[in-house]
C-alpha cells in the first residue's frame, strides 16, 4: 500500500532540505570528479528514502511507487546525477521485492532499505541494448546450480555495487522465453567489476563493465522461475521510464529557474534582457513545454498506481518521449538565453544539458518509445481518458 499523504509530505521536506543542505554544494563537484559520492549515499539511507521500495517486514517503509520518482524530481533539480544515482536503487530492487523468494528477501533487502548494501540490475550487453532478447550471456546448467558466462555494460551504479539481478540465457534457442535471472554478489569467483565508461553527462553515477567468468550460483540465486526473466526485466520498466521522465523535468526545472533568474539581472541594451521579446518568448515557450510534459508524467504516474493496463503503459512511454526529449530542448535553449555564460561551468545550465541528453536513451531510446506507441495506436486505437481521471479533474463527465 502506498504511504500516506502526511507522510509522504513528511519525507519531502526531508529530502529538501538535504538537497539544499548537502546535495546542492557538491553537485558541480560530483561532475567535475566523476566520483561516486558514498557519504552523500549513506546520508540519503538515514532520511529512509532507499526503504520507499522495501515493504515493512523487510525492513523498508514501503512499497510507494509515487514518493520515490518525486524525490527524482526534487534531487535532479540540483543533481541529476545524484537523483540517478538514488532511484537506480528502485530499478535494482524491484525484480527482488516482486519476483524474490522469502530467503532472498530476507537476506537481501534489510541491507538495500539501510543503505549499506547497493543494488544493481545487469541486463544491457554490448551487443543487446534495445533489443533485450537478444542477449548473448548464458547461465549453462552444473550440479547444484548454473555457471555464467558473458559480459554486461552500462550498468548504473555498477562499479559501487553490492548484489547484481543477472539475466542470462537458460536456453538459448528460445529466444526471449529463454532468459532467467539470477541474484550474483560481488566477490563471487569469476564475477568482475570492469571499467567505467567515462560519459558525457551524468558523472559520478558509475556506468559500468561487468565480466562473468564461469561464474557459479546455486539453484536458490535463480530469481523467480526459470525462463521467466525476460517477464521480470520488462516488468521495471514503466516505473523506469517514469523515474527517467522524473529526473528529466527536476533537470529541465532547475535549468531554467537559472535562466529566468540570469535574465532578469543580466543587462543588455539598457534593460534586462528578459524584457528584450525574443528572450521573453524563447523562456515562455521553454515554461509551456515543461508544464505540459509534467502533466502527462503526472498523469502516467496517477494511472500506474492505478492500474498496471496496456493504457497505462502507452501513457508512460509517451511520457518519457516527451518529457525527455523537452528536457534536452528547455536545457539547450537556457544555454543559449544566458549566452557565453551558459556555457561556462560557473553556472549549471551547461551540465544540465550534459546530464539531460542519456535520459533520451536510457530505458528505452525515444525511437523505442514512438515504436511501443505505435504499436498501441495499430491495435488499439488512442488511449481514453476515463471517466475517473475526468472527475478527478474536477469535469463533469457525460
Amino acid at each position: 500500500m502506498p504511504i500516506d499523504n502526511e507522510f509522504r509530505k513528511q519525507i519531502l521536506a526531508s529530502v529538501e532540505r538535504f538537497v539544499t543542505d548537502r546535495v546542492t554544494p557538491r553537485a558541480a563537484e560530483i561532475d567535475a570528479t566523476n566520483t561516486f559520492p558514498a557519504d552523500l549515499y549513506s546520508e540519503a539511507a538515514s532520511l529512509g528514502v532507499f526503504g520507499l521500495w522495501v515493504p515493512e517486514e523487510y525492513g523498508g517503509i514501503g512499497p510507494d511507487m509515487v514518493t520515490p520518482l518525486l524525490i527524482s524530481d526534487i534531487i535532479a533539480r540540483v543533481s541529476p546525477s545524484f537523483a540517478l544515482i538514488f532511484s537506480n536503487c528502485g530499478d535494482a530492487v524491484t525484480p527482488i521485492v516482486n519476483f524474490g523468494s522469502d530467503e532472498q528477501k530476507r537476506r537481501l533487502l534489510p541491507g538495500i532499505a539501510a543503505g549499506t548494501t547497493i543494488p544493481c540490475f545487469a541486463l544491457t550487453e554490448p551487443g543487446s541494448g534495445s533489443d533485450a532478447a537478444s542477449i548473448s550471456t548464458q547461465a549453462r546448467a552444473a550440479e547444484g546450480g548454473y555457471r555464467i558466462s558473458g559480459r554486461k555494460m552500462w550498468i548504473t551504479n555498477g562499479g559501487v555495487g553490492d548484489v547484481f539481478t543477472v539475466f542470462a540465457k537458460t536456453d538459448p534457442e528460445a529466444g526471449n522465453k529463454g532468459i532467467s535471472a539470477f541474484i550474483v554478489e560481488r566477490g563471487a569467483e569469476g564475477f568482475t567489476i570492469g571499467r567505467n565508461e567515462d560519459l558525457i553527462g551524468l558523472r559520478g553515477s558509475p556506468a559500468t563493465e561487468l565480466v562473468f567468468e564461469d561464474v557459479f550460483v546455486s539453484a536458490d540465486q535463480m530469481l523467480g522461475e526459470k525462463n521467466r526473466g525476460f517477464k521480470i526485466a520488462m516488468s521495471t520498466l514503466d516505473e523506469a521510464r517514469l523515474n527517467c521522465s522524473a529526473m528529466a523535468l527536476g533537470a529541465a526545472t532547475g535549468a531554467l529557474e537559472c535562466a529566468i533568474n540570469y535574465s532578469k539581472e543580466r543587462v543588455q541594451f539598457g534593460k534586462p534582457i528578459i524584457e528584450h521579446q525574443g528572450l521573453a518568448f524563447l523562456l515562455a515557450d521553454c515554461a509551456a513545454r515543461l508544464t505540459g510534459s509534467r502533466a502527462i508524467w503526472q498523469r502516467a504516474m496517477s494511472m500506474l498506481e492505478q492500474s498496471r493496463s496496456r493504457e497505462a503503459s502507452t501513457i508512460a512511454a509517451m511520457a518519457k518521449l516527451l518529457c525527455t526529449e523537452t528536457a534536452m530542448r528547455v536545457t539547450t535553449e537556457c544555454v543559449q538565453a544566458m549566452g557565453a555564460n551558459g556555457l561556462s561551468k560557473a553556472y549549471p545550465v551547461e551540465r544540465f544539458m550534459r546530464d539531460c541528453k542519456p535520459f533520451e536513451v536510457f530505458d528505452g531510446t525515444s525511437q523505442i518509445q514512438k515504436l511501443l506507441i505505435g504499436r498501441h495506436l495499430e491495435k488499439y486505437g488512442l488511449p481514453e481518458i476515463s471517466h475517473e481521471e475526468i472527475a478527478a479533474l474536477g469535469i463533469a463527465a457525460e
